[in-house]
């Protein structure tokens, strides 16, 4: 049987899918641009075949990311789970951190 898990989302699940870069604060690991298989205002969660991301990684994600946009604004975020898939992939979800006294993502 398999286990249900507590849905912990504040805000609203939106099954949409936007372009992403995400870029590990520690530079020993590679950056990636990965469309979400779903966002939050808060959060976001992509599959991916590399696997070094762990819970409590702090990255640095860059929404609706267009590689030829020099203003593409980076947002600090901590990954929060990993799912192991199929075929050797993952499933990452990060949670994007707010601005310190106010309710604004950053």
């Amino acid at each position: 049987m398999k286990e249900l898990r507590e849905d912990r989302r504040i805000s609203s699940l939106i099954n949409q899918s936007q372009t992403v870069r995400i870029r590990p604060v520690e530079s020993q690991y590679a950056e990636e641009i990965r469309p979400t298989l779903n966002v939050t205002w808060d959060g976001l969660y992509f599959a991916t075949s590399i696997g070094h991301y762990f819970s409590g990684m702090n990255v640095y994600v860059a929404r609706d990311f267009q590689s030829s946009d020099p203003a593409n604004r980076e947002k600090q975020g901590t990954v929060v789970r990993v799912d192991k898939l199929k075929e050797g992939r993952w499933g990452v979800a990060i949670h994007l951190a707010r601005d310190v006294g106010t309710n604004k993502i950053t």
